[in-house]
């Protein structure tokens, strides 16, 4: 008979020093091959502390799940919306960061998990959202989208 876990996501505890609420579920179901988490952002809250950055080692995954969010890369932003995914590369700068008035939630996959450090910040959050937009809390970018 093979091993498995079933739990609701309130059995687990949530991670107070990640913007938004985070859970890191690989440690805690003893998942070693990648980095899996569920975060929840409100309003205004960027997905890392680390703001815009990139992993040197780690190519990272995001799916979605309820509303949308931004995303900001080199070339610009774009809306992620439900059911959309996206993918980053070793060493693609992003931004993930919730703009809107809706909550959002997204599951974030990190491979491989030791390649979650070092991560390196090109720039804060607040710092790129006022170089690009005039202000540390924009408006959402609701129509255009430059995927």
């Amino acid at each position: 008979m093979s091993e498995y876990n079933h739990h609701a996501i309130d059995e687990f505890e949530t991670n107070p020093k990640k913007p938004g609420q985070r859970w890191e579920l690989s440690p805690q179901l003893g998942i070693d091959e990648y980095n899996f988490n569920i975060a929840v952002l409100d309003r205004g809250e960027p997905l890392s502390q680390n703001g815009y950055h990139y992993h040197e080692n780690q190519q990272e995954f995001f799916y979605m799940v309820d509303n949308r969010c931004q995303v900001e890369v080199e070339e610009g932003a774009f809306c992620l919306r439900e059911d959309e995914v996206v993918h980053f590369c070793k060493g693609v700068s992003h931004l993930l960061h919730n703009p809107f008035h809706e909550t959002a939630k997204l599951i974030c996959i990190g491979s491989p998990p030791e390649g979650r450090y070092p991560v390196k910040q090109t720039q804060s959050a607040a710092e790129l959202l006022k170089d690009r937009y005039g202000s540390a809390t924009p408006n959402p970018l609701v129509e255009k989208n430059t995927k």
